[in-house]
């Protein structure tokens, strides 16, 4: 299966959805443009980190942003993996990911599992508890989101459940920019799967993020590399790619299961 993927590097106006959206619209008419089969946005897109206002810009499943970006993906014929907004569900708050197909229909979701206490994830938000993964008519996706990137276990429950690319949408500051570049290498070399990780660029005031969105293949080799600037990357892959590198060396086939 060979399909092309892009990251939309953006900057992101704290807690201005209106003015996000726009940039949003944007990239993916550029993404449409280049014929691009599945874009990814950054973590927190809508709104960046404005944490202290999640209960008022904190949206329902079928919110405002969940139709915008369905039509989105509808009228520009385009698969989202829609970096993450705050959802709202009862009394709790979610740093969520939702995959939008070419169609227009939503595939499902992912909550963010492991919340960043440095920027009060833990204290304003609530964390998810499923790994899920996304079997879609390009090929089995899985997500992780910013700060799940360091924890290999999450990424490693997704590839032994079947994911052959993992996505991971993120706001990672500048300073720590050489991890974020080690971590979605490392992530694709142990597991042998795609890696896709679309950060942000700019500042929210606090914090300024460092952009280097990458698209690395099953053995590590990045594909494709955005600066510290907005950019949109594209490339096309081949997942034919990771049964290559499994028959090469099938590290599947060899790792202790009992670890």
């Amino acid at each position: 299966m060979e399909f092309r993927v892009a990251c939309a590097q953006m900057d992101i106006a704290l807690g201005d959805k209106e003015v996000n959206f726009e940039t949003a619209v944007q990239m993916v008419k550029e993404a449409a443009s280049r014929k691009v089969d599945v874009l990814v946005l950054p973590e927190l897109f809508t709104t960046g980190y404005c944490l202290e206002k999640a209960n008022e810009l904190g949206e329902s499943p079928n919110g405002h942003s969940i139709e915008l970006l369905r039509d989105l993906a509808g009228r520009f014929r385009i698969f989202l993996v829609a970096g993450s907004i705050l959802e709202k569900r009862g009394q709790e708050i979610f740093n969520t990911c939702h995959l939008i197909g070419k169609d227009g229909k939503l595939l499902g979701f992912y909550d963010k599992v492991q919340l960043f206490p440095p920027f009060d994830e833990n204290r304003y938000l609530s964390a998810g508890s499923e790994t899920p993964i996304f079997k879609t008519g390009f090929g089995i996706f899985g997500v992780m989101i910013c700060f799940d990137l360091r924890f290999p276990e999450l990424a490693r429950t997704l590839a032994v459940n079947g994911a052959q690319v993992i996505f991971c949408p993120a706001e990672f500051p500048t300073e720590r920019i050489a991890v974020w570049a080690t971590l979605l290498r490392a992530r694709a070399i142990e597991n042998q799967v795609f890696v896709v990780g679309c950060n942000r660029v700019g500042s929210d005031g606090k914090h300024v993020f460092g952009g280097r969105s990458a698209i690395i293949n099953p053995e590590g080799v990045t594909l494709a590399q955005a600066y510290d600037r907005p950019q949109l990357i594209d490339v096309e892959i081949n997942l034919d790619e990771i049964e290559d590198v499994r028959q090469s060396l099938p590290l599947m086939k060899y790792r202790h299961k009992d670890f």
